[in-house]
């Protein structure tokens, strides 16, 4: 035989998700519901009015029905029933605070492993313990985290397992009570010319409860009282004017209340000895236990204080390997002194090690900033180094030329030596020119000759220095025309224009060979300060652009989320839209149902109450003026869900227009503002105009009872005048008149609670579009602020790439200048040289000059025309981005253009 099947619970997670909620707010219980209109008893449901003896009536036979079978238990057991809800209740209050403790702790856990998680992969600080400790540190953290949620799980279910066992109790002393009642009521009587108990009473008035000495002790509170206890004045009674003695004749007591016997007394001072003795036994057993499990709720606190100080004392090696310099000096956490007694300092120092964690990582992130900047230098004087090295090896080849001419011979060298090498090597083969110079001025015999060949080479000479005198004179015009340019447009001085690293130059200085041979030495210097720098530019580089890759990557998730947000702010005004039309709905079939209820009432008029026709016409036409009055009511609301509408529609009109000017969208939303405050002001309006309207059908209730009334009068009066005959015909007629009166009534109540709720939703609808109105306004600041960003970061690319340019331009200047210097003789004084060597020398200079201009122009030409490529791409980006551009925000002022 197999056993029965056990009930499958939830699992942990799953309890401790149900409880997230109650955890954030502190277990705090729900708030009872409160009626103001029922002034006697507030705390009940704002749907039920205990005013109205019909509900009051219905509420009181459904309950009698319901509570039949109900079981009545003994005092002594519900003594124990009282005793096990209140242990059960203080377990379960300690079993909610354990739990919020340990989710405080393992929120902290989480935290902890997330950092650990998180570290960048590329950082080369190391701690002292290397890789492995920061890997074991990892391990424990996520070690910790699975322990605490475990421990969350296992508090969960106990608490679930707590709250399932006081249910049991708590149903069956709720049955007991219920019970109880339903047996010491008793429905009040009616006289023998009434019908029997299983028709409807006269006008739907219920018996009022009577003491518990008055009733019987069956169980069946529903069947007929006799003849004596009927009072014909109670029909005319309240409900809480019955609960009093009547003005007629005094009720009688069915049951006498006994005598005291001192036997039963003794009994029972002995049985309650014997429960009070129980009762310290077993209060005696709770008391160990809570305070074995305040023990335990101890040991729980001084672990996690420990586990808490652990974790810190790791949050802060972490925190010093980030920067063992600066954060050598973070504070240790304080040492637990107690139980409870360091937790609150444990996690305060727990946030603060979070927060310089998050500093650390900004700072890392603006570090990140710096080398891009550097990255971006480095590339542009790698260009120009690489650009010099060419012009030096072109000069080189000019030199061997000249020396193969003379007739020299000169090892060669290769064309992937350094560019230190290969100007050592024009040095050199300057001073074998010099020499070979010598040789020849020693070896001519005429002095005419000599003289000749000197001012020949004093003329060549002469003639570069002027133009090397010249192309300076053009360079620092350039700079004073550009510092001028600048300062005209309100920008900063350039620091290229600021720099003092280049050599002071007179443009008037004469030509000497002193300082000549200076220049030349300036430029081996810049080349040997260039080629140190190209490896340092390299590493900056390769670093730049890895990371411009992950910016790139995370540009575009946040690009997708602001679209994602978007959109769902789209549907949550959809759905408003809907929540309006279906109000409007509710309202139409409201209006249908009070048509269709008009109509019933007048079809279903009696003839046999003609005495009160013209007071019933009145009552018709009072209901047809409340039918009218909500028909306007109804094409009032509808008009101001129009309006409201309309208003929408031409604030999303102006939204769209205010993405071409500015100020045009500041009024737009100022007048959308008011336009919704004059609707909100409507809707006050309209609410009391519905109160108002409310108050009115309350009256109208009130004259329909009077009415009941003064039929029932009538009624009497018939019955004396006519036989017994003319009486049942009459009291059938009454009985038909109240039915429909009091279906009449409750038909005007439902619809008045649906003129309530149709009004809440349209509250809701209104709170709701309001709502997503300001949650639009945010995620388009949002948005001007990311776009913002964007273009400080292009109009950043275009500095970079302007000052690249004239880091260029001041390279190929000063290249050129390196070309035209002549180094000085060795003997100081003239220097002879053949016609033909000074004639062909000062020919290749000038063909070297022409090539260099004409080379730099192309590649002037070739940058503009990236540069226009680029800012076209630039362009196609901005048009391509979501709302019509980058520059603009549909709700925010217009950017400024990016300056070309």
């Amino acid at each position: 035989m197999l056993a029965p099947a056990q009930p499958i619970g939830p699992n942990g997670k799953t309890l401790v998700e149900g409880y997230r909620q109650d955890i954030i707010n502190g277990f705090d219980k729900e708030r009872p519901r409160y009626n103001p209109l029922n002034a006697e008893r507030p705390q009940s449901s704002a749907l039920v009015d205990l005013a109205d003896p019909i509900q009051v009536h219905l509420l009181t036979e459904t309950a009698l029905s319901d509570s039949k079978t109900y079981e009545i238990l003994s005092q002594e057991e519900v003594d124990d029933l009282k005793k096990q809800i209140q242990s059960l209740s203080m377990r379960i209050e300690q079993a909610k605070a354990n739990l919020a403790i340990q989710s405080k702790y393992r929120d902290a856990a989480i935290s902890m492993a997330k950092l650990y998680s998180s570290g960048r992969p590329e950082s080369k600080r190391r701690s002292l313990l290397g890789n492995n400790r920061l890997s074991d540190q990892q391990k424990e953290a996520e070690m910790e985290r699975q322990t605490s949620e475990r421990r969350c799980e296992e508090l969960a279910a106990e608490l679930f397992s707590l709250e399932k066992r006081l249910m049991g109790p708590q149903k069956r002393l709720l049955q007991h009570t219920a019970g109880i009642l339903q047996m010491t009521h008793r429905a009040s009587s009616k006289n023998a010319g009434q019908p029997s108990a299983g028709q409807q009473m006269p006008n739907g008035i219920p018996g009022s409860p009577e003491s518990l000495y008055t009733s019987s002790n069956a169980r069946n509170s529903m069947e007929p009282p006799g003849d004596d206890m009927f009072d014909d004045r109670s029909l005319y009674l309240a409900l809480d004017q019955m609960d009093g003695q009547p003005a007629g004749r005094p009720r009688k007591n069915t049951i006498e209340i006994p005598m005291k016997s001192p036997v039963r007394e003794q009994a029972q001072l002995r049985g309650e000895v014997d429960r009070v003795k129980e009762e310290n036994s077993r209060l005696k057993e709770a008391e160990e236990r809570l305070n074995t499990q305040n023990m335990e709720q101890q040991r729980i606190i001084s672990d996690t204080e420990k586990k808490l100080e652990r974790l810190n004392r790791r949050l802060r090696d972490v925190i010093i390997t980030f920067n063992p310099g600066e954060n050598a000096g973070f504070p240790q956490p304080g040492l637990a002194t107690g139980p409870g007694d360091s937790l609150g300092r444990q996690l305060e120092y727990l946030e603060m090690g979070l927060l310089a964690a998050a500093e650390e990582q900004k700072y890392n992130a603006s570090e990140s900033l710096k080398e891009t900047e550097a990255v971006a230098r480095a590339a542009a004087a790698t260009e120009s180094l690489t650009q010099a090295e060419g012009q030096v090896q072109a000069l080189k080849r000019q030199v061997q030329d000249v020396l193969q001419q003379l007739n020299l011979d000169e090892p060669r060298p290769a064309e992937s030596e350094p560019l230190g090498d290969q100007l050592d090597y024009l040095g050199d083969a300057i001073q074998i020119i010099q020499g070979e110079l010598s040789r020849a001025a020693d070896l001519s015999s005429s002095a005419s000759t000599r003289k000749q060949n000197n001012e020949q080479v004093e003329a060549v000479l002469t003639g570069l220095w002027d133009i090397i005198q010249t192309g300076y004179a053009e360079i620092q015009q350039q700079k004073a025309a550009r510092k001028k340019s600048r300062s005209e447009r309100g920008l900063p001085p350039d620091e290229d224009d600021m720099s003092s690293d280049e050599m002071a130059v007179d443009v008037n200085e004469m030509y000497s060979l002193q300082a000549f041979s200076a220049r030349v030495q300036w430029l081996y210097a810049q080349a040997t300060s260039l080629k140190e720098q190209k490896s340092v530019l390299k590493r900056q580089i390769k670093q730049q652009r890895e990371l411009n890759s992950k910016s790139d990557a995370e540009k575009d998730q946040e690009m997708k989320s602001k679209t994602e947000e978007l959109e769902k702010t789209r549907a949550l005004l959809d759905g408003s839209e809907r929540t309006a039309r279906e109000a409007q709905e509710k309202l139409a079939d409201a209006l249908d149902n009070l048509d269709m209820l008009q109509k019933t009432s007048a079809a279903n008029e009696s003839a046999s109450v003609r005495a009160v026709e013209d007071q019933l016409k009145e009552r018709n036409a009072k209901i047809a003026t409340l039918e009218t009055q909500l028909t306007d009511l109804s094409e009032k609301l509808a008009a101001s869900e129009a309006n409201v509408e309309t208003r929408y529609k031409d604030a999303q009109a102006q939204l769209s227009a205010a993405e071409a000017n500015s100020a045009s969208m500041q009024a737009q939303l100022s007048k959308t503002d008011e336009a919704r405050a004059a609707a909100e002001a409507s809707v006050d309006e309209l609410q009391k105009n519905i109160k108002n309207k409310e108050e009115e059908i309350e009256q109208m209730n009130m004259m329909v009872i009077e009415l009941k009334t003064e039929v029932t009068i009538a009624k009497a009066e018939l019955d004396g005048a006519y036989g017994s005959r003319a009486q049942r015909a009459a009291e059938a007629a009454a009985l038909s008149k109240s039915s429909e009166s009091s279906e009449l009534n409750q038909q005007v109540t439902q619809l008045k609670a649906e003129l309530e709720s149709t009004l809440k939703d349209f509250e809701e609808m209104t709170k709701e579009s309001i709502a997503s109105e300001k949650e639009k306004l945010d995620l388009e600041t949002k948005l001007d602020d990311a776009l913002s960003a964007q273009q400080r970061l292009e109009s950043e690319a275009k500095m970079l790439r302007d000052r690249l340019d004239r880091e260029v331009g001041e390279l190929r200047e000063q290249l050129d200048a390196e070309k035209l210097k002549v180094p000085p003789s060795p003997r100081g004084g003239g220097v002879g040289a053949s016609r033909a060597g000074a004639s062909m020398l000062s020919e290749q200079f000038r063909t070297t000059m022409k090539e260099e201009r004409k080379k730099f122009q192309e590649e002037l030409r070739e940058e503009q025309a990236k540069r226009r490529k680029l800012e076209d791409e630039l362009r196609a980006m901005k048009r391509n981005q979501p709302g019509g551009g980058i520059g603009r925000s549909p709700l925010g002022p217009l950017s400024p253009s990016t300056p070309r």
